[in-house]
């Protein structure tokens, strides 16, 4: 493995960057970006089974299964090559590029024609976006620290709200342009989110320190017994609990609910859960 690249801090605060300003901005680009990515997703079983005509069973649980899990495993191997490319390259232009990758990925999704290609796309949906870490940072570096946790709450209601409204935008939207429709509408949302990051959001110019940080084997190699184990054992279970959460619901809930009532019952029910 590579080292880290140079450590890098924010230069003195200039007049130009306005904390609040960017707060602002950020908070409106990241509900827009979470509205885009939950627009399409509570649907993921109901277009596999009408629109790429994936039979109800098996086949239908196994492909919701490993379409809503390839997107959370591709994301865990790529974020560390985007926070080391932020580190370098800055925390803004990877989060413009996180909504460019997601916002392409999934609205292609509305254009797949086979189980696997919208597997595919969900992949590449993961390994290309990350808009929450992006964000986060450029909250975390651009804050005064006595403002810090009530900004980072600030921005965490954003992502809450996008979460809730997005599954039930999609619902009611499903019902009058179609299911393929939505996550082009999905992907028109996270490309939307782009504007106000791009317009507003300002990041200050960062020095490198000359001195380079340990490596991450270092890092592990100098850690307390059992910390290896436990960062593995947080990381299989939380992927796990999402992959099975997601694909339980989504197939009970196209297994009980009539053909058509699923498209805003489903969005419906997903909108409290992703709030919590």
């Amino acid at each position: 493995m590579p080292p880290d690249p140079p450590a890098v801090e924010p230069a003195p605060q200039s007049a130009a960057v306005n904390w609040r300003r960017n707060l602002a901005a950020l908070w409106l680009a990241e509900f827009t970006a979470i509205l885009g990515f939950s627009f399409a997703f509570p649907f993921l079983p109901l277009f596999l089974h009408r629109e790429l005509h994936i039979p109800s069973g098996s086949q239908l649980a196994f492909w919701t299964g490993i379409s809503a899990g390839v997107t959370g495993f591709a994301l865990a191997l790529t974020s560390p090559i985007w926070g080391r490319l932020a580190d370098r390259y800055g925390r803004k232009p990877m989060l413009v590029r996180a909504m460019v990758g997601g916002g392409i990925s999934v609205g292609f999704m509305g254009l797949a024609q086979s189980a696997l290609q919208l597997t595919v796309l969900r992949g590449i949906q993961g390994a290309s976006s990350g808009t929450v870490a992006a964000a986060t940072a450029l909250v975390a570096t651009e804050t005064p620290t006595e403002h810090l946790a009530w900004a980072l709450g600030i921005l965490n209601s954003a992502i809450s709200l996008g979460s809730a409204a997005g599954p039930a935008a999609g619902g009611l939207a499903a019902n009058f342009v179609g299911l393929r429709a939505i996550f082009v509408g999905g992907g028109v949302l996270l490309l939307l989110a782009m504007i106000p990051v791009l317009i507003a959001v300002r990041e200050s110019p960062r020095r490198v320190i000359r001195e380079l940080t340990p490596s991450t084997l270092q890092v592990l190699r100098v850690a307390r017994p059992g910390t290896i184990r436990a960062l593995v054992v947080l990381m299989v279970a939380q992927g796990l609990l999402q992959t099975s959460y997601g694909a339980a619901v989504h197939h009970r809930l196209h297994l009980r609910r009539g053909r058509h009532r699923h498209r805003p019952g489903r969005g419906y029910v997903f909108a409290p859960a992703a709030a919590e």
